[in-house]
């Protein structure tokens, strides 16, 4: 286990392959280029509510990449992880971009035939969104180290029983830690919906 300051003075290479075993790399990492994903956050949103998303998917592309940088292709992990980062954002831009089109047309025809067969409006659907976005913090600030490496191992596809097996403990502290996560997610459900 290094410590702060022997983290910090390793490279982005160095700190992308310890990170598939050392969670303080892991934090490393993320702290480098939080800044950097909320950048380009801000470049590609249309709102703050968008931003935050844009960060969060960010974030969570960072995550996702550093287990698959490999050193042996010459490539600097700054240059691979904007590339990814800003790829990702457009991505979801251009979905978000294609949805609100094709909700347009929707509401265009149903004003035009007069029908309104989905009672969404888009302040209702930005309203869930951001709810969506703030019960997403509550989770993640309320979950513990231990609950956030267990849920961040389930989310990569993992059963159960190889999370056990990863964090050296057993199937039912699994499955315990499951169901606080879920208790939380609830929680921050209601308190949202207030």
């Amino acid at each position: 286990m290094l410590n702060k300051q022997a983290l910090q003075a390793l490279t982005d290479e160095e700190l992308a392959a310890l990170s598939v075993h050392s969670e303080e790399a892991e934090k490393e990492l993320l702290t480098r280029y939080f800044r950097l994903i909320r950048f380009h956050a801000g470049r590609y949103a249309i709102s703050a509510a968008d931003a935050e998303d844009l960060t969060q998917e960010g974030l969570i592309t960072l995550l996702r990449i550093m287990k698959q940088f490999d050193r042996s292709q010459n490539t600097r992990f700054s240059s691979f992880a904007q590339t990814c980062i800003i790829n990702r954002m457009r991505s979801i831009v251009r979905s978000q971009q294609n949805a609100a089109a094709a909700e347009e047309t929707l509401f265009r025809k149903m004003e035009e035939t007069g029908e309104w067969i989905d009672p969404d409006t888009p302040e209702s659907i930005l309203l869930q969104k951001e709810s969506y976005a703030d019960r997403c913090t509550q989770v993640m600030e309320a979950l513990s180290d231990k609950e956030w490496e267990i849920l961040r191992c389930i989310l990569n596809g993992a059963t159960y029983a190889e999370t056990a097996e990863r964090l050296h403990i057993t199937t039912k502290s699994v499955d315990n830690a499951m169901q606080r996560i879920r208790r939380k997610m609830r929680t921050a459900q209601q308190k949202t919906g207030e």
